[in-house]
């Protein structure tokens, strides 16, 4: 087992998974993102747990890029290597980067933002060689872990999206969270420095009408955004990339606001 700073579990199944610090796959390796970790403060505090497993019977250098929410400094490095049928796990992913004084102090104790993860071997092509998964949870009363949502990381591929669809309800004690991030690559795989700009649609199911506001955000690379209770009346929601030209990615979390349990689940990709 190897002692590193954070855990995942990745699985992709797109027959052309790619790298984003190299162009295209010439590198070999492929990268996993995750649209949503840290720890954030509010009426409870919640915390993300990772795990990071090799599912091959070769080793993997690991990379990492953790792109700050509020648009501060990435931080990435190596985040370490795994041997065959290796995994690693960490319960609080934002204090493990503050820990290893890779964040500002204060910085772990409150944020959140994506997370890249590379495995560089370039024997691996297909993108099912090691897999990630997140889970963000919090503690009840007593210290007993609960309200946990959890999700599997996606590879990064070619031809992406660039617009997204999704339902959002509110009412009758639930609210829904929504968050857009710029992925970071263009359609061929390659790195895409340039932001993006995304205009959110509401639509009312009943009238197919356009309902409330229509905001726009525009996005750094790997940058994400989201919106609590992001709708008054239940909707469809569309995300549509109206400038730039990297792929987009989003999801979806249904919160209880009474226990805060949520269900989370990527946007579909349109």
């Amino acid at each position: 087992m190897n002692a590193l700073l954070l855990s995942i579990l990745v699985s992709a199944t797109l027959a052309h998974p790619v790298h984003r610090r190299a162009v295209g796959n010439a590198a070999g390796g492929f990268s996993v993102d995750l649209p949503i970790v840290g720890r954030v403060h509010g009426a409870t505090t919640f915390f993300t747990a990772l795990d990071i497993t090799n599912n091959s019977n070769q080793p993997t250098d690991v990379e990492f890029e953790y792109v700050p929410a509020d648009g501060s400094a990435p931080r990435s490095g190596l985040f370490g290597t795994l041997a065959p049928l290796d995994n690693i796990h960490t319960d609080d992913f934002l204090q493990s980067l503050a820990s290893a004084g890779l964040l500002v102090p204060g910085a772990g104790d409150d944020g959140f933002g994506t997370l890249l993860l590379t495995f560089t071997n370039p024997a691996f092509t297909k993108g099912t060689e090691a897999t990630a998964v997140a889970r963000i949870y919090s503690f009840a009363p007593g210290g007993k872990a609960t309200y946990g949502i959890a999700y599997r990381a996606l590879a990064l591929t070619t031809n992406g999206a660039h617009a997204l669809t999704s339902v959002v309800r509110t009412g009758n004690g639930i609210v829904s969270n929504v968050g857009i991030e710029n992925a970071g690559i263009n359609d061929a795989g390659a790195p895409d420095a340039a932001p993006v700009t995304v205009r959110l649609t509401f639509i009312d199911p009943l009238t197919g009408a356009v309902t409330g506001a229509q905001p726009t955000f525009t996005l750094g690379p790997g940058q994400v955004v989201q919106l609590n209770d992001a709708a008054r009346q239940n909707a469809i929601l569309f995300v549509d990339e109206i400038a730039g030209s990297a792929q987009i990615r989003g999801y979806v979390v249904m919160k209880d606001t009474t226990t805060n349990d949520g269900s989370f689940v990527f946007m579909q990709e349109q």
